[in-house]
């Protein structure tokens, strides 16, 4: 058994109150005031700036899952970018593309 290994105990309603007093500290911290900056910011500067719609509590709560969503795909690293450097491109068949696409520029003139 791990000695480090602590468990919360809630004793009677005071317990519950603070449970409470909790969660819902959580959920205004992480939740409601992130939506009303979102909403203010965005009505304020869409309206006054660039003369935007105004959005309501209901829109800017998708807004901020989509923000949310968003800072999730980025943080957790599942998108890599890999470079990968190709075979150094000889002289010689550098200079016969060149003189490929010059003979075909030539006969495209040609045609017309």
């Amino acid at each position: 058994m791990n000695k480090n290994f602590k468990v919360v105990q809630i004793h009677g309603l005071s317990g519950l109150l603070l449970l409470g007093f909790v969660l819902a500290g959580l959920i205004c911290g992480f939740m409601l005031f992130p939506i009303w900056v979102i909403m203010t910011c965005w009505n304020e500067l869409s309206v006054n700036v660039f003369g935007g719609p105004v959005i309501n509590y209901y829109q800017a709560s998708l807004l901020w899952i989509f923000l949310a969503l968003c800072a999730y795909l980025i943080l957790r690293n599942s998108i890599s970018v890999k470079i990968q450097g190709s075979d150094p491109v000889d002289q010689e068949e550098i200079e016969k593309i060149i003189e490929e696409n010059i003979n075909e520029a030539k006969k495209s003139e040609d045609k017309k």
